[in-house]
């Protein structure tokens, strides 16, 4: 089984795809601790609903790390082929959890405000 050795190479000099499947690999990662630190920030006062949030919302930022990898690999290969280049699901995933993020912190901004005294 022979391999075409243009699939090994970049497509540009300036490893356009690579750099971007970088980019895709710290934002998945970032994304994940954030979940992670949110979810334990949180937890005191927002109990089980924190490690819900964990639980449920950690598995997609994992997700994205997975589909980042995938994504360069259908990039790569559609480059070399002149195809379209991959879909929009993984910013619509980042988009997501970022989204999630946000409201789990207004949760517990809520939650914070209705415990002050007064």
């Amino acid at each position: 089984m022979s391999r075409d050795r243009t699939d090994e190479r970049t497509f540009d000099p300036g490893a356009q795809n690579e750099r971007t499947a970088l980019a895709w690999t710290r934002t998945g990662l970032a994304l994940l601790l954030a979940v992670v630190l949110a979810s334990r920030l949180t937890a005191e006062p927002l109990g089980l609903a924190a490690l819900a949030f964990g639980l449920v919302v950690a598995p997609i930022a994992v997700a994205i790390l997975v589909l980042a990898r995938r994504r360069y690999g259908a990039a790569h290969r559609s480059l070399h082929v002149a195809q379209p280049l991959p879909d929009g699901r993984l910013p619509a995933l980042a988009t997501t959890v970022t989204v999630l993020l946000a409201l789990l912190e207004i949760v517990f901004a809520v939650a914070g405000a209705a415990n002050l005294p007064g």
